[in-house]
């Protein structure tokens, strides 16, 4: 199993999703569902002399939300990425990894706030950037 897969199986049993769809990689327009989106950036944090490597898999969770000038709504959008940083702060302390075959994964984590990304009339893809750390033999 790939990493992306391992991410998906993991977040499909998160509480705060519900039962929205979760895509990789693509987001409709108007659906509210959500999306795992790799990021650039190198994998290698540190090597080991004997071979093993300290890795971490770049990442931005995202969905589509209704939008608008109600304040309430976008405060509720906001909040949501509030709630999901501390989620995966909670999966790192009770040591709640997604299943990995040949990596052993020891955190994940926010790297920045939820944000609005981009917005129209009635929608907008909100995201927050995260990574998974893990050993790799």
């Amino acid at each position: 199993m790939t990493i992306i897969e391992s991410l998906y199986q993991y977040f499909k049993a998160c509480p705060l999703l519900g039962d929205n769809k979760i895509n990789i990689d693509y987001l409709p327009e108007k659906n509210r569902e959500y999306t795992i989106d790799t990021i650039t950036g190198d994998p290698v944090i540190r090597k080991y002399i004997r071979g093993p490597a300290l890795k971490q898999y770049l990442f931005a969770f995202g969905s589509r939300e209704a939008y608008g000038p109600d304040a309430l709504q976008n405060l509720s959008n906001s909040g949501f990425y509030e709630q999901f940083a501390k989620w995966l702060d909670t999966q790192t302390k009770i040591k709640n990894f997604p299943s990995m075959e040949n990596q052993k994964p020891i955190r994940i984590e926010a790297q920045s706030s939820g944000y609005l990304f981009n917005a129209d009339a009635e929608t907008a893809r909100y995201q927050i950037q995260c990574r998974l750390i893990y050993y790799e033999n």
